[in-house]
């Protein structure tokens, strides 16, 4: 993907540009990741935090992920779209959520992770690498 990349919320209150290609891309299949977008994964992108530009007013919403670290999940105060986050454990990248992007076909997910948490309706890419839990390294830049 070729930045810049523009996304933003439902109706338009929050929007995003990314200034630097993704480091990762992957779909998470953690029970988390289910309650907060309501479906079977979260699409998403690993972004350079400081590639990240956000307008408008957004909440975030602190969770223990089953890794043990805090997940700040950041979306619409208006509408309510689950749009980027933050980890407590490594502040270099930050999640950005795929469908968000406003040409969301370009995303390419590289590996599902999470697995372990998959509901037995979520049909995965059986070409994709998958990991039970996260992989065995965090994303670098």
């Amino acid at each position: 993907m070729k930045p810049p990349l523009t996304g933003g919320c439902l109706c338009g209150k929050v929007r995003y540009e990314i200034s630097a290609p993704p480091v990762d891309s992957m779909n998470c299949h953690c029970r988390t990741c289910q309650q907060w977008t309501g479906t079977a994964y979260l699409a998403f992108m690993w972004i350079p935090a400081d590639a990240l530009s956000i307008t408008g007013e957004y909440k975030e919403f602190a969770t223990l992920a089953a890794s043990g670290n805090t997940v700040y999940r950041g979306f619409c105060a208006e509408c309510g779209t689950a749009l980027f986050g933050r980890y407590s454990h490594f502040a270099a990248v930050r999640p950005v959520a795929a469908a968000t992007l406003d040409d969301p076909s370009m995303f390419k997910p590289q590996k599902d992770i999470w697995v372990a948490d998959a509901q037995p309706w979520d049909m995965m890419n059986p070409d994709l690498p998958k990991y039970a839990g996260n992989p065995t390294r965090p994303p670098t830049l």
